[in-house]
């Protein structure tokens, strides 16, 4: 008999989000953030080998990475 693995999906009412719940905020493809893991530019946390993100944390992450408007006139 096979055994069905449930996913596990955080509740976002607690302040994280898995993979797809990271993607939907950052707008990016699950293998982007791959990358960003990997490379050490975004931080995440890796509870019993499930890699979780911090929603406060992604947002605090996009609005540092804000480019100045460039005034022309």
């Amino acid at each position: 008999m096979d055994m069905i693995r449930k996913r596990y999906d955080p509740d976002p009412k607690y302040g994280y989000v898995g993979i797809t719940g990271a993607c939907q905020i950052t707008g990016w493809s699950v293998s982007s953030l791959y990358k960003a893991i990997a490379k050490g530019t975004i931080t995440y946390y890796k509870p019993n080998g499930r890699i979780l993100f911090k929603i406060e944390e992604l947002v605090q992450w996009i609005e540092r990475s804000q480019v100045p408007a460039i005034n022309q006139q």
